[in-house]
């Protein structure tokens, strides 16, 4: 039977009598036909009063807790789950109604955390200063506040939000629940705890309702998170006969490979060069973005921006199309250094090709940027030929590519191609699906079946660590230049 994470179903119960004495939490069981269903203790010590006040006919609150019911409250006036998926930059979360599905609020906000580190390791070095305390309290603070707010403006108490589902990558997991990374990027990389994890919410701080039902991806490794595992759930690459793909480019640069029998994934930093995070310029994908950008024969500029406002900066789609197109201009080379040809200025003491001047300050990409950018590409498509190697195969045998993440958000494919982000196969082999992550984290809150799934799909995962493997760091450098030193590893 499919089961939301939480669900209320409506019970006519027995009244008691004097020939039938069943306590008041056993008469409820009986009449929910749910053999092993478990109280809170909270929901104890409502129920007689609420059971009364309502003449024995309720609508009890149930949640799904380490794959058993658990009673959770006795009524409920809204029936409310969010997804949340936590990025090392941007967060987005989803408020639902868990009674009819519908959408009722959707917020996308900058991680909190950037205060202490714009990348995972800073914040790292961080933590063995100060300790994670204070990366978990700015993290919580900004999803209370949030959640707050998404609950104002779907006209809903935070009380009445009954189910959460967290999907994050490893390190951005273990900071929400307070846990110790200063083993995660050392050799031999080891993590606290890799397992799907269930809690209440008030064991977390989350402002929501006291005993509502958390659930928290699985990680399966470093740098292979729940983020991950949410968005295999999401393709259905799991259930697939022949070889698949997803790429998920976001701070880190992750490669899935698998079938319905196994699953590789490498993974490796590659910094938010596509979430806007590289440039001074950068920005998430918003009202005012930036994420067309075409260099005319001219030398002129012209771009698209988001909801057609001013343009408040560029978005990761309009990083690579910008510096696709000074490439397909010639006003840089192969290295990603600007040629002759191109019209330059200095700004913060570094050569830099202005997009646009409208606004507050240039719009604008430098050298500096565009190497880090380049750096991020690489590491990208290096993961992705390197896996593809270990098993045998060539990109023409992988039957879909689905392009998540970032780079799965309104990039175009060509010049993604071009600058050896991804190989050069027919446009029909690749599927964006926009934020995987958040994908996979509704489809749980909305079916605990999945739950089983992502079981699955943890126990047939091997991980392959991109950044201490030889045969990654012999082919990073070439991948480096545009689109590769050897363009034929592309097709």
């Amino acid at each position: 039977m499919k089961r939301p994470l939480v669900f209320s179903p409506y019970l006519n119960i027995t009244r008691p009598s004097e020939h039938d004495k069943r306590a008041d939490f056993e008469r409820l069981r009986d009449a929910s036909g749910i053999d092993n269903l478990t109280p809170s203790i909270n929901f104890l010590r409502r129920l007689p009063e609420e059971l009364r006040k309502a003449n024995f006919s309720i609508s009890p609150v149930i949640g799904i807790f380490n794959e058993r019911p658990l009673l959770i409250s006795p009524s409920a006036r809204s029936l409310c789950g969010l997804s949340v998926d936590i990025g090392t930059t941007n967060i987005v979360m989803r408020l639902f109604d868990m009674r009819d599905m519908k959408l009722l609020a959707e917020h996308q906000f900058r991680n909190p955390q950037i205060a202490f580190g714009e990348d995972i390791l800073s914040r790292i070095h961080f933590s063995m200063m100060h300790g994670v305390e204070p990366l978990r309290k700015s993290l919580l603070e900004g999803l209370n506040s949030e959640i707050d707010s998404a609950a104002r403006r779907a006209s809903i108490d935070v009380e009445d939000i009954y189910g959460v589902v967290f999907s994050a990558n490893t390190v951005m997991t273990h900071l929400l629940l307070g846990l110790e990374v200063k083993n995660i990027p050392v050799s031999p990389y080891i993590p606290v705890v890799s397992r799907a994890l269930f809690f209440k919410a008030s064991e977390l701080g989350l402002q929501v309702s006291p005993d509502a039902v958390v659930y928290v991806f699985p990680n399966a490794g470093s740098y292979v998170g729940g983020d991950i595992i949410s968005g295999i759930l999401a393709t259905g690459l799991h259930r697939s006969e022949s070889p698949k793909v997803l790429v998920d480019v976001g701070t880190n640069a992750e490669i899935v490979i698998g079938t319905r029998d196994w699953i590789l994934v490498g993974a490796g930093a590659a910094g938010p060069a596509l979430e806007g995070g590289i440039l001074s310029s950068g920005t998430v994908a918003k009202e005012g973005a930036i994420y067309r950008v075409e260099i005319k024969d001219s030398g002129a500029v012209s771009y698209e921006t988001i909801g057609d406002a001013p343009p408040s900066g560029i978005c990761g789609s309009g990083v690579i199309d910008l510096v696709a197109e000074l490439f397909r201009a010639g006003f840089i080379d192969q290295r990603g250094k600007f040629t002759d040809r191109a019209s330059v200025r200095e700004i913060g003491g570094e050569r830099a090709f202005v997009v646009t001047d409208e606004g507050d300050a240039p719009i604008s990409i430098n050298e500096r940027e565009i190497e880090n950018f380049l750096r991020s590409k690489a590491a990208m498509f290096t993961s992705l030929y390197v896996l593809t190697q270990s098993l045998g195969i060539g990109f023409n045998d992988i039957e879909r590519f689905y392009i998540a993440g970032a780079l799965g958000s309104g990039v175009k494919l060509k010049n993604a191609q071009l600058l050896g982000m991804l190989p050069a196969l027919p446009e029909d082999r690749f599927q964006p699906v926009g934020n995987s992550s958040l994908k996979g984290a509704e489809m749980l809150l909305h079916n605990s079946s999945m739950i089983e799934e992502v079981e699955h799909i943890h126990s047939i995962i091997t991980y392959q660590e991109m950044n201490t493997d030889n045969e990654f760091m012999k082919e990073f450098p070439s991948a480096r230049f545009i689109p590769h030193t050897n363009p034929v590893k592309l097709g």
